[in-house]
């Protein structure tokens, strides 16, 4: 694993007993955190000289006046190693205790997501659109495609060299009605220009039931093997909702390609299409539910 300086950034605590951030890293997501370092309360970024892609961070607070610590954040890395669905998520469907522990399930996720990603392409599915005004307004919220998606993953902005934006930074997301909403150039840096187009690559929530199903499929799988080879009720019940999500995603595949074939992009792959945007509709039903 070769070493470069990694930067991690978070927002401010809003706390005014807060006096100073602590934050520490691990080889992996579930692995041992290592206490990195403390930087003042204001500070809001921390270089780790000696950082990897692949190594992951975390930060708590710390409270002065009560003496108290906060929850530590998510662990985050700048190897972007997001996946299709998440341990807790695993846990919610079947039941772990004693069977596997937390690296266990995500291996497993990452296993069965690295085959999604063989099968169905990577990213999963993308929109881009050009940017668009109404009167002369430019607009900042952009539509996917769909609604009730699972993620947006990245965000891209520009022309023929285009940069990226990060959530909360560049951008809001709207996983609910399937918009982002492009943030300020005080925020993200960004000046809205109708010569530049928006690139969003995001998970379609069906593709999160698929990462699901056929991880706790394996999971189940493994533990019949072990313990004697017979298919339990579990790991029925499972194989009869990962049967449901595949018929439905192979419908959506089919109405894509039947109806949609125009909007695809030829180069780079049937996963990106070209959304075209109703901004006026997009203002009224991004009104709601940003995160």
């Amino acid at each position: 694993m070769i070493a470069t300086a990694q930067k991690i950034t978070w927002k401010a605590p809003t706390d005014p007993d807060i006096i100073y951030t602590e934050v520490s890293r691990s080889e992996t997501l579930y692995g041992t955190y290592t206490v990195l370092g403390t930087v003042a309360a204001d500070t809001t970024s921390y270089t780790d000289l000696t950082g990897a892609r692949t190594h992951w961070y975390r930060v708590r607070f710390y409270d002065g006046t009560h003496d108290v610590w906060s929850e530590y954040s998510d662990p985050t890395t700048a190897e972007e190693l997001l996946r299709l669905c998440t341990v807790d998520e695993v846990k919610r469907t079947i039941n772990t205790i004693g069977r596997w522990t937390d690296d266990q399930i995500f291996d497993a996720i990452t296993d069965v997501d690295n085959l999604i990603f063989i099968e169905c392409g990577t990213p999963v599915q993308s929109a881009v659109s050009a940017i668009g005004k109404i009167d002369d307004t430019l607009q900042d919220k952009y539509y996917v495609g769909e609604e009730n998606i699972y993620r947006v993953d990245r965000v891209f902005y520009g022309t023929t060299t285009k940069v990226e934006l990060y959530l909360d930074d560049g951008y809001k997301a709207n996983n609910t009605y399937g918009m982002i909403k492009i943030l300020p150039v005080a925020s993200s840096g960004v000046t809205l220009d109708t010569t530049c187009e928006v690139e969003i690559q995001y998970v379609p929530k069906i593709y999160n039931q698929l990462s699901l199903y056929r991880t706790c499929k394996r999971l189940l799988e493994q533990l019949d093997f072990t313990s004697g080879g017979t298919t339990s009720k579990e790991l029925e019940t499972i194989n009869k909702k990962l049967e449901d999500v595949e018929r439905l995603l192979a419908h959506r595949i089919g109405v894509q390609i039947s109806s949609d074939l125009k909007n695809y992009d030829p180069i780079y792959g049937v996963n990106r299409k070209r959304v075209i945007q109703n901004h006026h509709r997009n203002n009224y039903i991004g009104s709601t539910g940003w995160d």
